[in-house]
């Protein structure tokens, strides 16, 4: 009798595999190329605003040198463990058009791979850090599709872009009103489950838009801002904010354009921090550096060493000096 009460409790504990945990939130992103400057840098300031999860990046081209050692899928994904709680999953996108465009699929790619369990996504672009606790991002989407307001809005609700869009749109059968002169970027954008249909939303506009430009392929922005789409997915995501009726943006200073905010550093433009020889530029140009130039380099060394340490010293030197050059010399 013993024996049989000892069998039966050995049995109820034999453990069972546990279901795989689906972390609260993903944070994705896309790049190419050189950009994997980026994504190292975006990575170890999510890790340091105490993001634990996964950063989901789509990718074309090779993977970056630091990716190392890494877990490589029969589909050709790899998975890079970034540090204790954060991996970094390499996503390869077949796709010929620029990668810009696929944010709204890529959002969508999220929620099919890790399904309905999953509370947030958010988009971020690679040449952003983050500065606030991550904490803060997920009580923000609460609210609404969370989005920042970019460096040139506002545009007004009867300017000509606007009344183009709404021409253009209605013959989709789309009722585009602008309810507000708000114009936001692209580089930002998070989604709460409830309000996953706005990734879909946003995709469908794109591609209606692309009757209209065709496709992009390496070049951000076609012919002039003239022209009814410019930016294709951030102009797309502004007719989708219009449509929406629960929305949380805050303003441009949230990346850092014009005044130095407290949430997301931007470095927005064509030229990015890895790549500005900064002394040359102050002298030769009288181009100071930005806030989005001095945060990037905070993030360069831990936990994803994207420099060598003599690189990572002489680019924040010439920073420090090429801000105190800025201070008597700057571009008029």
């Amino acid at each position: 009798m013993r024996s049989i009460v000892s069998t039966s409790l050995t049995t109820l504990l034999i453990p069972t595999t546990p279901p795989p945990i689906v972390p609260k939130s993903i944070v994705c992103t896309v790049f190419e190329g050189r950009y994997h400057l980026g994504v190292g840098a975006l990575a170890n300031s999510l890790y340091g605003s105490g993001y634990r999860g996964v950063l989901y990046a789509g990718y074309r081209g090779e993977l970056p040198p630091w990716a190392t050692p890494a877990t490589t899928e029969a589909n050709g994904n790899t998975t890079f463990r970034v540090a204790d709680g954060l991996d970094l999953y390499f996503a390869r996108q077949d796709t010929d058009e620029m990668l810009a465009n696929i944010k709204p699929d890529l959002m969508q790619q999220v929620w099919e791979h890790y399904g309905e369990a999953l509370e947030y996504v958010f988009y971020i672009d690679c040449d952003i850090v983050v500065k606030a606790k991550w904490a803060h991002f997920e009580d923000w989407a609460r609210y609404g599709v969370a989005l920042c307001e970019d460096m040139n809005s506002p545009v007004p609700v009867h300017s000509p872009l606007r009344q183009r869009w709404r021409e253009y749109y209605a013959k989709y059968g789309v009722d585009y009103v602008a309810k507000d002169d708000v114009y936001v970027n692209g580089g930002f954008v998070g989604i709460h489950r409830d309000y996953r249909g706005f990734a879909a939303l946003w995709d469908r506009l794109q591609v209606h838009m692309k009757e209209y430009t065709g496709k992009q392929h390496r070049s951000i922005g076609i012919a002039d801002r003239w022209n009814p789409f410019h930016y294709m997915d951030q102009d797309a995501l502004n007719v989708a904010k219009d449509l929406t009726p629960h929305i949380s943006v805050m303003g441009p200073q949230a990346m850092d354009f014009g005044r130095h905010g407290y949430v997301m550093s931007h470095a927005a433009g064509v030229r990015k921090p890895w790549d500005i020889a900064y002394l040359r530029d102050i002298i030769a140009e009288g181009a100071r550096p930005s806030f989005a130039d001095k945060h990037y380099w905070h993030h360069v060394d831990g936990p994803i060493t994207l420099f060598s340490r003599a690189t990572v010293v002489r680019k924040r030197l010439a920073l420090r000096a090429a801000s105190f050059i800025g201070r008597f010399f700057t571009r008029v």
